[in-house]
């Protein structure tokens, strides 16, 4: 596996899980036999994006479980676009909760990787015990929103890293110069923006990350993944100092999930869980034993 930093002297524990040739990485916190929160990081970020919540979980006595995704920090990152189709990234997280022993868990995701947890939630609805999205975006809700300027204005990012080649050159000159400070104008620290963007930094990591966005293209122009209801207890938290998604986004279409528990955190913003994780944390804690 790429050498990237990790938790060392942290408390932390680390397990490398295989899903169909590709090796993942794991961070863990609390006891073996607790019941399973899945922590699903998003772009550019890693494991290291839940430093704060993996311990508050823990006490708790749930087993929190943050993985490296495929193509991020110190797990493999296979060649091609379709590598990192949604149905390929959603085999990963099954291969997770088989490695960890489980057959349903808690799954949590921000920005893309709540992304993962909707698709999950909709294709593999008995693995999942309940739901908890931070500051993403529903598929449906998007491509709705998506037809007014005001979102697409601010998505236009999205377009640019279709473009071969150039979206690698341009955010990894100056080291990761334009990406760090957008972390920062986000409200990170500039060591917390260092520490997310190790995700992207080893090489290869930055066009697997962007490989994401392609292949999501490439599964809607293809009909790979047909979203569904889902009816599982969701908790949607929200920073309502949100830059990059209409505050709309925040409420998810009630004809595609029945089971909305909307919770908005005024003084955080795209990054909620770095902003306020003390409140996010007994948000998770609450919906977990609802």
């Amino acid at each position: 596996m790429p050498e990237v930093p990790g938790p060392t002297g942290s408390g932390f524990g680390e397990r490398t899980v295989q899903s169909g040739g590709v090796h993942l990485r794991c961070v863990t916190a609390g006891p073996s036999d607790g019941p399973l929160v899945l922590l699903l990081h998003g772009f550019p970020a890693r494991w290291s994006t839940w430093r704060a919540l993996l311990p508050t979980l823990a006490r708790a006595g749930y087993l929190a479980v943050a993985p490296d995704l495929r193509g991020y920090g110190a797990s493999d990152r296979p060649a091609g676009v379709d590598s990192y189709s949604v149905l390929r990234i959603l085999e990963d997280v099954v291969a997770i909760l088989d490695a960890f022993g489980r057959e349903r868990a808690f799954v949590v995701g921000h920005d893309v990787g709540g992304g993962i947890a909707w698709a999950l939630a909709m294709a593999h609805p008995q693995r999942v015990e309940r739901l908890a999205i931070l500051n993403s975006v529903h598929v449906v809700g998007f491509e709705r929103q998506m037809r007014k300027w005001s979102q697409l204005s601010k998505s236009w990012y999205v377009f640019f890293f279709l473009l071969p080649w150039i979206p690698e050159w341009w955010l990894s000159r100056r080291d990761f110069h334009f990406l760090r400070h957008a972390l920062m104008a986000d409200g990170l620290s500039d060591a917390a923006a260092r520490d997310l963007l190790e995700g992207i930094r080893p090489k290869g990591a930055l066009r697997a990350g962007l490989n994401w966005y392609r292949a999501s293209f490439r599964d809607v122009a293809r009909k790979r993944f047909a979203p569904k209801r889902v009816d599982l207890p969701t908790l949607v938290v929200w920073g309502d100092r949100e830059t990059h998604l209409d505050p709309e986004l925040a409420t998810p279409p009630p004809d595609w999930v029945s089971h909305v528990r909307e919770e908005h955190v005024p003084e955080a913003g795209h990054w909620v869980h770095h902003d306020a994780p003390d409140k996010v944390g007994a948000l998770l804690l609450s919906h977990a034993r609802a």
